[in-house]
């Protein structure tokens, strides 16, 4: 997946700005899966749009630059759809904190109980800001429209994947716990 098929993604739900944007990568849906700076979003909707996948209508803003909002074009949109038609893999874990384990035992094992337990807890958050983004769509019921039903499953996907860290980050704290120096 590239960041640009994300930018797409986000811009065949609705217009946004490039604020906009930026915003559903650090605290909305984006959180969940991808991380992507501020500047390296603006760089993507500046190819997006030279490339002829996305368009800007340009809103006057006085004392300040013009406002963009973005809009997908069909290019972007046959893009996107091509994109989505092909077969994904399971992306590869890179993950630090596994790295840590392979060498885990040459520092105190206070460390990485301090390590593991601010990692629960910081999973623990995230899973909670996650269940929040899904708020609207439990409201609903069955009800969801297709569209929201998409965006509703991977939400729940998310919130398991953050679940997962947890239970995990507990099970090694028992076990660290209960081991032998």
């Amino acid at each position: 997946m590239a960041l640009k098929h994300t930018i797409l993604a986000f811009l065949c739900r609705q217009p946004l700005s490039g604020y906009d944007v930026a915003r559903e990568f650090a605290e909305g849906f984006g959180s969940c899966f991808w991380k992507a700076s501020q500047q390296q979003i603006y760089a993507e909707l500046n190819k997006l749009e030279q490339q002829g996948d996305v368009t800007y209508e340009a809103i006057p803003q006085p004392g300040r630059l013009d406002k963009k909002i973005y809009s997908i074009t069909a290019q972007g949109l046959a893009e996107l759809k091509t994109w989505l038609a092909q077969p994904t893999e399971p992306s590869a874990i890179r993950e630090d904190l596994g790295v840590m384990g392979l060498a885990g035992f040459l520092v105190p094992k206070e460390l990485a109980i301090k390590e593991i337990a601010r990692r629960r807890d910081l999973h623990q958050r995230k899973g909670e800001e996650i269940q929040q983004l899904d708020q609207q769509f439990q409201s609903q019921g069955d009800r969801l429209p297709l569209k929201d039903l998409y965006m509703h499953l991977i939400i729940r996907r998310a919130i398991r994947y953050q679940q997962e860290w947890v239970d995990w980050c507990e099970e090694a704290l028992a076990a660290i716990l209960g081991s032998e120096e």
